[in-house]
């Protein structure tokens, strides 16, 4: 294991004073990104676990130059029960802190993982709640740009909590995008042909590539050729595996959201009267719910 460098422990030792400044003592290590490090701490003035985000400034990039900004006028305004939501944001000499809402269950690609791939029902409840957040982000026009299964977290009853706005945009009507956002897999073909774009028409496209993966537990399309990738997708060619066994309707929801064109693209209301959501309440799950549901499955266990 190697170990800090004196700036580093300089550095961490001046971000814990600051942070404790501010109510919050850092725990171990949650997980470590290209511009970022997240760490459990916990909160007196939320009176609870949360998760602090330290961006250094100090790295040059276009996020650190660009989008940064950006994030930090979000992020602060998002008030959704499917969003994680940011506390506080501190700020430390070279660094940024973000104090957010912790997340226990992991992402969503773990637990996809977990189970090889989740079932209609499971993958229905994600679903709709990713809609209903997404649905409020475009209200207030704010484009994600960057939808992924890492970015979907779980809470302890497994709502979905959507993270990471480090290339959210504000989007007024008319306003395209340029930028490469986001990871391959999930991107748009408009974003792979490096055309204006519209933020909400991608969010949509990204949208479909998670509920894939979802209900089969693989890519939709193989990012390692990117050229045969596009052409599958100009061609609206969407196809799904012969041994999973799945509804015509999520299909038929799937193939709309995967429409080459961004104008041919299903909304999202459009999305809510689909035959596959139709008859799909919004709810948040709470903790008895979440207890009655582990009970169930524990059950289910046993029996097989």
């Amino acid at each position: 294991m190697s170990q800090a460098t004196p700036d580093e422990s300089l550095a961490s030792v001046r971000i814990n004073f600051e942070l404790k400044n501010n109510g919050v003592w850092c725990e171990e290590l949650i997980g470590r990104g290209t511009y970022s490090t997240v760490k459990k701490a916990w909160s007196s003035r939320q009176h609870k676990t949360v998760a602090i985000k330290i961006i250094d400034k100090r790295l040059r990039s276009r996020y650190i130059k660009d989008f940064l900004p950006r994030e930090l006028q979000i992020v602060p305004t998002l008030n959704h029960n499917n969003i994680i939501k940011v506390y506080d944001v501190i700020h430390s000499g070279p660094f940024v802190c973000l104090v957010e809402e912790y997340a226990n269950n992991g992402d969503l690609l773990r637990r996809i993982k977990g189970k090889i791939r989740l079932n209609e029902d499971e993958s229905r409840f994600y679903f709709r709640q990713l809609i209903e957040a997404l649905m409020y982000l475009k209200s207030i026009k704010v484009a994600h740009r960057d939808l992924k299964c890492e970015n979907i977290l779980l809470d302890s009853c497994d709502n979905v909590k959507l993270c990471d706005f480090g290339f959210s945009r504000m989007m007024k009507d008319g306003d395209v995008s340029r930028t490469f956002c986001g990871s391959r897999a999930y991107a748009a073909p408009e974003i792979l042909r490096q055309i204006p774009y519209n933020g909400f028409t991608v969010d949509v496209w990204s949208a479909a590539i998670v509920l894939y993966i979802m209900i089969t537990g693989v890519m939709p399309y193989n990012s390692d050729n990117p050229r045969k990738m596009l052409n599958r997708q100009l061609q609206h060619r969407v196809s799904f595996p012969k041994l999973i066994f799945l509804s015509d309707d999520v299909k038929e929801l799937l193939y709309q959201m995967l429409h080459p064109s961004p104008s041919d693209r299903i909304t999202y209301q459009e999305m809510l009267d689909c035959r596959w959501l139709a008859n799909t309440h919004y709810f948040i799950r709470t903790e008895s719910m979440a207890l009655s549901r582990r009970k169930a499955n524990s059950s289910e266990a046993i029996l097989d």
